[in-house]
């Protein structure tokens, strides 16, 4: 309406008062509802590059069907809040004594663009149920549920109710796949249940954990679903978001554990858990989870840091000394020199191993190396202090490393390799949670 000169709105409020005062009442409606939805569909059209598209093709894609519902959401929100009012005040002012007359021509311009923007929202409730879908629909339906008040403001009751049935298949297929993504969570995909063998974070513990951040994210408008269309359930509030959350993660453990137990070496096992067990913490506090089911990651984290601790074990056995060994001014030689071979051996090849692994996150990786030099470096002191006592100066053709040597070793640990080195150093702790 804003674009038409005044003197054409007047010259067409003369013309149109003349025609139906005449008796041409019905070609009047005519030639303005055609001349007017010519233009809206021109509009919706050119402007926002609405076109028929097939959500269901499977060669458009996933992003191609998140551009378009993007895209249509935007259209909507003009359409029903800056177009379809603005078409009304124009047929208000042009019929202006014959409302009725107007209130028709108004419905029968605007039918068909809404008819429009209804079957893609109708194609996309009834598309198939994948959880990376989720978003967008709950996009689509909180769209619908926000622009309720200016529907009831434009249109007759049959049209709202056409426009209510498409959200209400938009908010019970939000529904169906929120309660399936549970067990779409665990299926068993290659991709998802590899483990690394480096320590490295799971696939599957990234994709949970953002799913759990969608879920966090929408918290307020899937409880509304849940509420405005309910199935029935075992027991009062097995339908909330938060009970949905709390039984991933409590199958998420389970199935982190049975993961972590394909390791043959039950210290990479450890060190995974703490790397995934971290990222979770993480991510919990970067989101702003406040979830009873998120509290338990510090104490897990510890109970396997100890643990990784007690894998060394082995290698501080070799650091043992026996009563005679400490007392005795001939102690046994050969059996100091045979424990410091076996220490070298198992120490050297331990490190090798565990460098290769990869801590995502610097401070982790600082306390486990604090941790193990605290466990290693005074009994291996020990051990050389009275390995020299008994050999003097013949001890340094036995000895290989030093103590500054042990804390290089363990320096380089779990470093992973170089590239991964490099990525890691330049940004260390927000890398794997720079989506967040």
């Amino acid at each position: 309406m804003d674009a038409l000169p005044s003197e054409k709105i007047k010259d067409l409020e003369e013309t149109i008062m003349l025609m139906v005062s005449n008796g041409f009442e019905k070609e009047c409606c005519d030639e303005y509802c055609n001349w007017r939805r010519e233009s809206l569909e021109e509009c919706l059209t050119s402007l926002f590059g609405l076109q028929e598209i097939n959500i269901e093709q499977e060669h458009e894609g996933k992003k191609l069907e998140e551009f378009v519902i993007g895209r249509w959401i935007k259209v909507v929100k003009v359409a029903f809040r800056i177009l379809f009012p603005s078409e009304r005040r124009l047929s208000d002012r042009i019929f202006v004594g014959f409302s009725s007359v107007a209130d028709l021509c108004f419905t029968e311009v605007c039918r068909g663009a809404v008819i429009q923007l209804l079957n893609l929202a109708d194609a996309v409730a009834s598309g198939s149920p994948s959880e990376w879908r989720l978003n967008k629909i709950t996009d689509m339906f909180e769209t619908l549920c926000d622009l309720t008040p200016e529907l009831q403001s434009l249109f007759p009751e049959s049209l709202v109710k056409e426009v209510m049935t498409v959200n209400d298949k938009l908010g019970e297929a939000s529904r169906d796949i929120l309660m399936k993504m549970e067990n779409k969570f665990f299926r068993n995909s290659e991709a998802k249940v590899i483990a690394p063998t480096d320590g490295w974070v799971y696939p599957l513990t990234i994709y949970v954990m953002d799913s759990i951040a969608f879920l966090h994210r929408k918290r307020q408008i899937l409880e509304q679903i849940l509420v405005q269309y309910p199935k029935l359930t075992t027991g009062a509030g097995t339908s909330s978001v938060s009970y949905q959350i709390d039984r991933i993660m409590k199958r998420f453990e389970k199935k982190l554990e049975a993961m972590s137990q394909s390791y043959k070496d039950p210290a990479l096992r450890y060190f995974t858990m703490m790397n995934n067990w971290t990222w979770i913490e993480l991510y919990a506090k970067n989101s702003g989870f406040d979830l009873d089911c998120f509290r338990k990651s510090t104490k897990i984290i510890k109970k396997n840091r100890e643990l990784y601790l007690s894998s060394w074990d082995m290698v501080l056995e070799f650091l043992k000394l026996e009563k005679n060994e400490i007392v005795e001014p001939n102690a046994n030689v050969e059996s100091l020199k045979d424990k410091l071979k076996l220490f070298n051996k198992h120490f050297s090849n331990t490190c090798a191993t565990q460098s290769k692994w990869v801590s995502f996150d610097k401070q982790l990786r600082e306390q486990i190396i604090i941790s193990l030099q605290n466990i290693l470096l005074p009994p291996y002191g020990n051990f050389i202090g009275r390995f020299h006592d008994i050999l003097g100066n013949h001890a340094y053709e036995y000895i290989k490393y030093g103590m500054f040597d042990i804390q290089d070793q363990l320096n380089h640990l779990f470093r992973g390799s170089t590239p991964m080195k490099q990525y890691f150093e330049a940004k260390p702790r927000e890398r794997l949670l720079q989506h967040v």
